[in-house]
């Protein structure tokens, strides 16, 4: 029983050994397969090398002009969607109506920013994220006030019921 324990094991080492080497040569053999079609795809499309070669300029090394010009037109964007807040009209259906008109009119802002940190050649990705960031919590700050005023409008509303009510049993005794 010990010799065929033992033989048993011996097998299984084996097969492990053997089949770690099945699969270095494997992973070996794909390396120099992905190598090669890498090769061959840059140069059959040298767009795939400018990717390589992409800017890794973030914010942080913007010169101090730089950063003053930026976050000026950051200061501009957040003006616009503040005075734009203030002048929105209730003659909109819904508060996604006007919280969308309200973006709408600021989106040149974004756009004068994204031109902007693109000419100062930042990372196309940080540029498009940073907007695209700006963007979302615009729009939720302005979600949330609208949803806070028509709680508070429902709030008053029914308070005013609650004072008629008031009022009504008042008078009938």
């Amino acid at each position: 029983m010990k010799k065929f324990t033992f033989i048993i094991l011996a097998i299984m080492v084996v097969m492990v050994a053997c089949d770690r080497d099945a699969n270095q040569a494997s992973q070996e053999k794909d390396s120099v397969e992905t190598a090669a079609v890498e090769a061959s795809s840059t140069e059959a499309n040298p767009a795939l090398e400018n990717n390589a070669e992409e800017s890794l300029r973030t914010p942080a090394d913007l010169s101090e002009e730089e950063s003053a010009e930026m976050y000026k037109i950051i200061f501009d964007y957040n003006k616009c969607m503040m005075t734009s807040r203030l002048n929105a009209t209730q003659d909109h259906k819904s508060m996604q109506d006007s919280a969308n008109i309200i973006l709408q009119s600021c989106e040149s802002h974004l756009t004068h920013l994204q031109d902007y940190l693109n000419s100062q050649d930042l990372n196309k990705a940080l540029v498009i994220g940073m907007a695209h960031k700006m963007r979302s919590k615009a729009a939720r700050k302005l979600m949330a006030r609208n949803m806070k005023g028509m709680a508070a409008m429902a709030a008053a509303a029914d308070n005013a019921e609650a004072m008629k009510a008031a009022e009504e049993a008042k008078a009938t005794q």
